[in-house]
């Protein structure tokens, strides 16, 4: 895949969609299903499939299934209640919802204005071009990280933080503290916060007896691609995507099957947020 490394990712990605255009209503279409059919990582088959196709695997799940609505839609022997049926949604407000939220317009409208409108559902908005920059390739040693895994909201991610840092701080002196790192698992942008998951975790000098909700996590060294963000935590997934994107289009690089993780350089207690940095490190096969 190297001698053309984003049209070996749009393959994969072309394989996904083919797949969700043949799969019946009953079929199986969950991350871990769509991101076996690319044959990448669950890591990163999310953000991999947004950046090409402009939308998440799941709104394309969405949007096929209202493509195949098109006949009842466009039969004036239906109502739209009818069609909505025949779709398979469940009421006419939840396929009326649909509609708009993926044409901007109502269904009525759609059928008054013929297929002109309804070709909106065939065409997803694609992601602007990511700009030049200074994305580092480096190399790491392995990294031995104290962390507690945060399911749930992210809202909760400073909690558990403070968590982690009463527990082990309570048994060693704050000075052993080397590092305060994040392992990101999904996007949260687009997936039920009941299902995130997120390492919290600290890099310290010294042995550690870790037990109950306090965990070792062993995280491999090699080749990595760094990219420094620098700003809010709300903004940051916007710089891993361009990360990503920049890689994606580098013909010399692959993404390896393991977990993005981001080391917060900063306590933000100590900064303005507009200061705030954190280190980006996606791995590299």
């Amino acid at each position: 895949m190297r001698a053309d490394n984003r049209a070996g990712y749009a393959d994969r990605i072309d394989r996904v969609v083919a797949h969700i255009e043949a799969a019946d209503e009953d079929a199986m279409l969950d991350l871990d299903t769509l991101a076996g059919v690319a044959a990448l990582s669950p890591f990163h088959f999310h953000r991999i499939y947004r950046i090409m196709t402009g939308e998440t695997p799941a709104e394309t799940v969405r949007r096929i299934r209202l493509v195949r609505t098109a006949p009842a839609l466009q039969d004036d022997s239906l109502t739209v209640t009818q069609a909505a049926a025949a779709s398979g949604y469940s009421s006419s407000q939840s396929f009326a919802r649909a509609i708009k939220a993926a044409t901007g317009a109502t269904a009525s409208e759609i059928r008054a204005g013929g297929g002109s409108l309804f070709e909106r559902l065939l065409q997803p908005q694609n992601m602007d071009a990511a700009t030049p920059m200074p994305v580092e390739i480096v190399s790491t040693d392995p990294l031995r990280l104290i962390a507690i895994r945060n399911i749930g909201a992210y809202a909760e991610l400073n909690r558990t933080y403070e968590r982690l840092f009463a527990t082990v701080f309570s048994q060693l002196p704050m000075e052993s503290l080397r590092g305060i790192w994040g392992v990101w698992h999904e996007d949260p942008r687009f997936c039920d916060p009941a299902e995130l998951h997120f390492d919290c975790a600290i890099e310290i000098g010294e042995d550690f007896l870790a037990q109950g909700e306090v965990e070792l996590l062993d995280i491999a060294g090699g080749r990595h691609a760094r990219l420094r963000h620098v700003g809010s935590y709300t903004t940051l997934h916007d710089t891993i995507d361009r990360l990503y994107a920049r890689i994606m289009a580098d013909d010399t690089h692959l993404i390896a099957d393991r977990p993005l993780i981001v080391n917060y350089v900063d306590d933000p207690e100590s900064r303005p947020e507009a200061e705030w940095r954190s280190d980006i490190y996606l791995p590299l096969a």
